[in-house]
């Protein structure tokens, strides 16, 4: 299997696109004009390509090679006469013509060709590699290995194909969302939208993230100061609350923080604040920031990660103006 794989699911995903997409499987129904060569096989002539054969939503059986069918509900398309003969146990010419014959792929394996295809297609597009998540930890709201934007993205553009056959009004509407000016994609590759792992003013501003915080805890990080950009390409700073207590405007502050950045060996390995006293006000992290603290209860060991992550050229939109004199 190949690791470049599909961003989106074939089920959840596309449905959340298009609630009907079941709908849209490619089949083609068969004229009903069979002839009885033999005893129990139907032969049908002119039918084009067949992959797959369903008869009244029955998957029949595919025989392969140089055999014949000779089961109940076996089929074989013959490409170079361009017939498919199908063996029925019990049935005759007219039941059989009166049944609904179609033609067409295994739904589950065209969904998964599709989304693949569509991946590929986002990845010629943006021209810039899209970075899986695998670590639980780093996955955000929506517990998923790929941003919301791929993940929607590639939804989008697999729907668009597989309804552009029966719906091409429909499927240009879906797509438009994605490729047209005004698409996520088309923002995404304009640098207006930024994937998880790269550098944007609010990577270089510092990320605030949860990483065990107890139950009973009230109190949060509420902000990051910056004074300039970070003197660090990446870190993730971790922030652990060293002493337990009661933050509260009015009284004196018990609790007690500690800051680890990393060092040579890894990240969280230097202590570069040592039980600072919480004050409400912003006091030193690392990098030239500070963080500010919201008022609440505080246990030993909450721990929050601040990531920073700077780069020469930030990811952001380059915009024009005029100047007069």
């Amino acid at each position: 299997m190949s690791y470049l794989t599909a961003f989106c699911n074939i089920t959840t995903d596309l449905q959340a696109i298009l609630s009907d997409i079941d709908r849209y499987d490619r089949k083609r129904v068969l004229i009903s004009n069979w002839t009885n060569p033999s005893t129990n096989l139907y032969r049908l002539h002119n039918t084009g390509y067949i992959e797959n054969l369903y008869k009244d939503g029955l998957e029949l059986t595919k025989v392969s090679g140089g055999s014949s069918p000779s089961a109940d509900n076996e089929f074989k398309y013959n490409e170079s006469s361009d017939y498919v003969d199908v063996f029925l146990a019990s049935s005759s010419v007219s039941a059989f013509n009166s049944s609904v014959c179609e033609a067409g792929q295994d739904w589950e394996d065209l969904k998964n060709r599709v989304v693949k295809e569509q991946a590929d297609h986002m990845r010629s597009y943006l021209n810039r590699p899209i970075y899986k998540r695998g670590n639980s930890n780093y996955q955000g709201a929506s517990d998923r290995p790929y941003d919301f934007i791929i993940i929607r993205c590639n939804a989008l553009l697999a729907c668009a194909d597989l309804v552009r056959s029966q719906d091409p009004e429909k499927a240009a509407e879906l797509q438009e969302q994605v490729l047209g000016d005004e698409g996520m994609l088309t923002k995404l590759k304009s640098r207006d939208y930024v994937m998880w792992n790269e550098t944007s003013f609010r990577s270089e501003s510092g990320v605030i993230r949860e990483i065990s915080v107890n139950g009973s805890s009230t109190g949060y990080i509420e902000d990051v100061k910056m004074y300039g950009p970070p003197s660090t390409d990446y870190d993730e700073v971790r922030v652990v609350i060293s002493t337990a207590g009661t933050f509260t405007p009015g009284t004196a502050s018990t609790v007690k923080y500690d800051v680890f950045t990393k060092n040579d060996t890894g990240l969280k390995r230097h202590k570069s604040v040592d039980a600072e006293v919480m004050n409400g006000d912003y006091q030193p992290l690392a990098y030239g920031a500070s963080i500010r603290f919201q008022a609440g209860q505080y246990t030993v060991s909450d721990e929050w990660s601040v990531t920073f992550q700077s780069d020469e050229i930030q990811i952001g939109t380059v915009r024009s103006g005029q100047i007069y004199r």
